[in-house]
């Protein structure tokens, strides 16, 4: 099996689990049904305790890609507005991000990076998008295979290269991969973890 063909299996593989992730905030805002008054029930947490929580860039991979894919999409969507504005081109808004698959693929081709690299580490994940075209909406997933690399400054974007592809995921074939490292999505990954570093992201 061709490294593009593993690739595409490993995220179409993502593709057809992330919208069945609710994420765990917005299930803890949800009221419950069962109780005539969930409000009296449900202590709601202080203001100034949420403003008391600091949040610190994490040093370990996993927990800070699962923080930068929650905060995603809203980044994605401040740098679409920029390039769009600058490109003339129809806005695009990312919807929802998937969780992350960390399980590397071979490398070491003249397309892809050196595996021997310690610093360097591989990320999978989508992201659900969508398109106003008149009265017609049109969405599509991102295939996106991520390396960052660990420095003594923090983490810093190395390459990112996509695929776009349908949604659902069996409507049209799926594009071949692209160096997608100065697009609108690496933009606002290298934007999420600048504001990481300066503990600018919400807890």
């Amino acid at each position: 099996m061709r490294l593009n063909d593993r690739w595409l299996q490993r995220l179409i593989g993502l593709g057809l689990v992330w919208l069945l992730v609710v994420p765990v905030d917005a299930a803890e805002r949800s009221p419950d049904r069962s109780s005539p008054h969930p409000s009296l029930l449900t202590p709601h947490p202080s203001p100034y305790t949420r403003l008391a929580r600091k949040f610190t860039c994490p040093t370990a991979l996993e927990p800070l890609t699962t923080a930068l894919l929650r905060d995603l999409p809203g980044y994605i969507n401040r740098s679409n507005v920029r390039l769009g504005a600058q490109q003339g081109t129809v806005p695009t808004y990312a919807i929802l991000a998937s969780q992350p698959d960390f399980m590397p693929l071979p490398t070491g081709s003249s397309e892809y990076p050196d595996p021997n690299d310690a610093n360097l580490h591989q990320v999978f994940f989508t992201v659900l998008e969508r398109q106003y075209l008149g009265k017609r909406v049109v969405e599509f997933q991102q295939y996106h295979w991520l390396f960052l690399a660990q420095t003594a400054n923090g983490w810093r974007l190395a390459l990112l290269f996509s695929r776009i592809g349908s949604y659902p995921s069996d409507r049209k074939p799926v594009t071949p991969p692209r160096d997608s490292s100065q697009g609108s999505t690496a933009e606002a990954i290298r934007t999420w973890l600048s504001s990481c570093e300066s503990e600018a992201v919400k807890p």
